[in-house]
């Protein structure tokens, strides 16, 4: 039996564009880029892991060719952002929150992942994985062309995993006969609150055995 999902709304798809594009703009800003590299970054990081999810579930057009306007808010969003002295403020205000920023769109795109995964007809454990490929890979695009290790493969506070375990959580809803919309709710409260708990406490997986050698 395949759970049934409601139909992906505007509005959540909308909210992880936003969140990645601000994480996408602050991780420019750390590395010095102008506005060209900027808005580079913003797209990389907030289509990335959507555009890979459309084309492993052959969906076309692209989500956001689609929905064009998405890149227009990130251009917008952009240019004050590397302009004004005001709005880089405000972005400063939020590299201090880049966590929970980054938090919001793992947990958003990774929801929009399982949706469309079950609307394809996926099983749920393939979902969750095409929920955390969603939810992950723009970050690792966005890594990549700064020259860093992507997160997701570096041990430290919980990414993909958190991501996973959110995704089984709004899997687990029909089969609880919990409400959709709670099932949802409780999954991205799961990704947000783990990744955060992650950061702020410590909370991860254990580090491969050839880490604790290389320390000795």
């Amino acid at each position: 039996m395949r759970p049934e999902l409601p139909q992906l709304t505007t509005a959540v798809e909308a909210a992880a564009v936003l969140a990645t594009t601000i994480s996408g703009m602050i991780t420019a800003a750390r590395a010095r880029m102008d506005v060209v590299g900027t808005f580079t970054l913003a797209l990389v990081t907030a289509f990335g892991g959507g555009t890979l999810r459309d084309v492993l579930l052959e969906r076309r057009p692209f989500f956001w060719v689609s929905s064009k306007e998405y890149v227009f808010v990130a251009l917008l969003l952009c240019i004050p952002f590397v302009y004004s002295r005001r709005a880089f403020a405000v972005a400063d205000a939020l590299d201090r929150r880049s966590t929970f920023v980054d938090s919001l769109g793992l947990a958003l795109f990774s929801l929009t992942g399982v949706r469309y995964a079950l609307e394809a007809g996926l099983p749920p454990l393939p979902a969750a994985l095409i929920g955390v490929v969603t939810g992950t890979f723009g970050g690792v695009m966005r890594d990549v062309l700064v020259r860093e290790v992507p997160t997701i493969f570096r041990p430290g506070p919980l990414y993909a995993a958190a991501s996973f375990l959110g995704c089984l959580v709004v899997l687990a809803g029909p089969w609880l006969r919990i409400p959709q919309s709670i099932a949802d709710a409780a999954g991205f409260a799961t990704i947000v609150a783990l990744r955060m708990a992650s950061v702020r406490l410590g909370l991860r997986l254990p580090d491969p055995h050839w880490l604790g050698k290389a320390k000795e």
